[in-house]
């Protein structure tokens, strides 16, 4: 890859603040980094050793970058990003705005990469879907999927900073001995656990639920039954997942264990006699999907137990986000 000049969208959020990071981990070759913000003025961020003012993306001139991350708003990719693919911009959006459009490829680069093709606007999927799907696609090509189930144990900053800030509050006042008022959430997310991710929708399943779903179909480009259930936990970073899936064809643990091992962005955390298992914590600001509790189900011969983790800001996105420009070699 040459040397890119880069523009992210969202440059002062979570997200964005994770791309940079990334960036930098990752060496990318950056000529000119432009940070953008739908309200830019008074920002900077800091890349490189240097600080760099963020611009309003308002009349923004996409001949100045050959690359954008967009980290923002549904309603600012649905705005900005045809502007700036139509100016040859190679635009990965990390928005939901794109995702299930049949023109836009939906990709994971361990899994997909080859759906891309020679499109100027590329989806990047949901946190909870990227980790997944990188456990599966290995078990899938050898294996065959029948069916997927899945219950996620999802981190506060899925949801934002306020989030965070939300879960720390509430932490604090609750250890003091008051009864915090909920915010961000319904009910309180400090000590609790809420059954639901997203706004409710059709059959009563969350949209967060039906991400998982959909989102691994069209990457698979399978109609796979997916059926999930999205929990919020009160954990600041890292995405937990129990998956169940039934296999098409037999298989022995031993083999899942040695698959999964040299599996590309996995790394298998499985010594269940040890107390070994994959958690958040240990998921923290790395690129790879923890998987571990990887077992046979007791009453389905072709039914198999995975314990996945990921860092939700990370590999969940922002790497997730930079690995498809690394794809995409050729063209820069």
């Amino acid at each position: 890859m040459k040397n890119i000049r880069v523009a992210i969208l969202g440059a002062t959020g979570l997200v964005g603040q994770k791309i940079l990071e990334v960036l930098v981990d990752r060496a990318t070759p950056i000529t000119d980094l432009v940070p953008l913000a739908t309200d830019g003025q008074g920002r900077q961020i800091t890349f490189g050793g240097r600080t760099i003012p963020v611009e309003p993306v308002e009349g923004m001139d996409w001949n100045r970058v050959d690359i954008a991350f967009f980290a923002a708003s549904n309603d600012a990719s649905a705005r900005y990003a045809p502007l700036a693919t139509k100016a040859g911009v190679t635009v990965v959006d990390k928005s939901s705005f794109f995702r299930m459009d049949p023109e836009v490829p939906l990709v994971v680069p361990e899994v997909n990469p080859s759906s891309i093709g020679d499109s100027l606007l590329i989806a990047s999927p949901n946190c909870s879907t990227i980790q997944m799907v990188v456990a599966l696609n290995p078990i899938r090509l050898r294996y065959g999927l029948r069916k997927v189930l899945v219950s996620t144990y999802q981190a506060v900053s899925g949801t934002g900073r306020e989030a965070m800030a939300t879960l720390r509050r509430e932490s604090e006042e609750y250890l003091a001995g008051s009864q915090p008022e909920p915010s961000t959430y319904p009910s309180l997310i400090g000590f609790n656990v809420l059954p639901f991710c997203d706004r409710f929708g059709e059959m009563d399943y969350t949209g967060e639920e039906w991400k998982l779903t959909r989102e691994t179909q069209k990457i698979f480009s399978q109609a796979i039954p997916v059926s999930a259930t999205a929990v919020r936990v009160p954990v600041f970073v890292g995405h937990a997942e129990a998956v169940y899936v039934e296999t098409e064809q037999p298989f022995e643990v031993s083999d899942i264990r040695a698959l999964l091992s040299n599996a590309p962005s996995v790394k298998v955390v499985d010594d269940p006699a040890q107390g070994v298992v994959p958690t958040p914590l240990a998921s923290a600001d790395q690129d790879l999907v923890l998987v571990g509790r990887i077992r046979q189900d007791p009453f389905e011969p072709r039914g198999l137990h995975l314990f996945v983790v990921a860092d939700n800001l990370r590999k969940g996105a922002a790497t997730n986000a930079v690995q498809i420009i690394e794809s995409l070699n050729s063209r820069f």
